[in-house]
């Protein structure tokens, strides 16, 4: 083997270690840790449907304040502090997953015989109630609390709408670990299963 082929398979083999090296030393693809939550109808108390036939309501898009309009699920720290979990993420607008679950848990209930979302024309004769709904805080705390408030209208339809029920949700017994997110979304689900109570009440008196 004269000098020059001596010289090129030198590089050769130099190349072929340092191609050999590089790959050691990028790292390993790792699996992403994000977690996603969606909140869940939880029905817990009995019907409340009024007598008669049970009316239909148009739910208006749900308001949320607008620091939890976050896709990461939000921990308050303090009165002033609060930490976005961003390896743990609400599965859709956290405004359509409260509607969703508001929805179901109307009919579910027997309250409404049909709860239309925003922007859904009803197929048989105008609703009989628009419902409006603005959530103020949906967070746990890391003390183990968990902060749900709402405030709801009810409210007739027509040429002269007239408000005929209002709440204000803020169930106080909830409570989750502080460390495990699945927890406080089954939490939140029962606080939104509060505010279907609530409502729900409300519709059965205005339809007497």
């Amino acid at each position: 083997m004269n000098a020059r082929a001596k010289f090129y398979l030198g590089l050769l083999v130099v190349a072929s270690g340092f191609l050999l090296s590089s790959c050691s030393l990028v790292p390993q693809a790792q699996p992403d840790p994000t977690r996603f939550f969606v909140l869940s109808a939880l029905m817990s108390s009995p019907p409340q449907a009024p007598a008669g036939k049970a009316p239909v309501v148009h739910l208006r898009q749900v308001e949320l304040a607008s620091y939890i309009k976050a896709k990461p699920i939000i921990v308050r720290r303090g009165d002033h502090e609060i930490e976005f979990r961003e390896f743990a993420r609400w599965g859709e607008p956290l405004e359509l997953g409260i509607g969703r679950v508001l929805r179901e848990d109307l009919v579910a209930r027997g309250a409404a015989g049909a709860v239309l979302a925003a922007g859904v024309r009803a197929t048989e004769g105008d609703p009989d109630f628009t419902l409006v709904v603005r959530v103020l805080a949906c967070e746990g705390r890391a003390n183990g609390a968990v902060n749900f408030r709402a405030v709801w209208e009810l409210a007739t339809t027509g040429s002269a709408p007239k408000v005929v029920a209002r709440g204000d949700v803020q169930p106080g017994d909830l409570r989750w670990d502080g460390k495990n997110e699945a927890a406080l979304v089954a939490q939140l689900s029962k606080a939104v299963g509060a505010l279907a109570d609530d409502v729900a009440g409300g519709i059965a008196r205005s339809a007497k």
